[in-house]
């Protein structure tokens, strides 16, 4: 992958004004060869969510959980329909702060085939989480992006 020096692929999390999302979207997404960036409307998350997410994503990147198979020969493949593989299920969830650990706004619950995103529910909207996971059904369910779970 060409993202980066390292070969390990890079998830952002960017917070933008409502105009720059297509009418009616919480976000947007948009891939390319080592990168998934995930642009998050203003009045459905915000910066301090995206730090929290973004630090997380690439701690499981760079301990190698998940990999991007390339875009290459499809580069609109997100906004594809999901084909509906069921090859691994990632979704996002809001909970209450008292969920989640003192100071962190999102915390993964893993396992082989399974990613839950927890989120604080004051800093993702419930439209954001539901238009991530669909994305996920895609991404992950599809095998865009695929899970390396430790055998043991």
């Amino acid at each position: 992958m060409s993202g980066n020096s390292a070969g390990t692929a890079q998830i952002e999390f960017h917070i933008v004004p409502m105009g720059q999302l297509p009418v009616g979207r919480a976000c947007d997404l948009d891939e390319e060869d080592g990168r998934i960036v995930a642009r998050i409307g203003l009045a459905h998350g915000t910066a301090e969510l995206c730090e929290d997410l973004a630090y997380m994503h690439r701690v499981l990147m760079e301990q190698g959980r998940w990999e991007q198979t390339s875009p290459c020969s499809n580069p609109a493949r997100l906004d594809q329909p999901s084909e509906g593989l069921g090859l691994a299920y990632v979704s996002w969830e809001r909970v209450t702060g008292e969920t989640l650990p003192k100071g962190t706004l999102a915390a993964p619950v893993e396992r082989d085939g399974v990613l839950v995103w927890l989120l604080h529910e004051d800093h993702a909207s419930e439209q954001l989480c539901a238009e991530i996971s669909a994305y996920a059904r895609r991404i992950a369910g599809d095998g865009l992006w695929r899970q390396h779970w430790p055998v043991a």
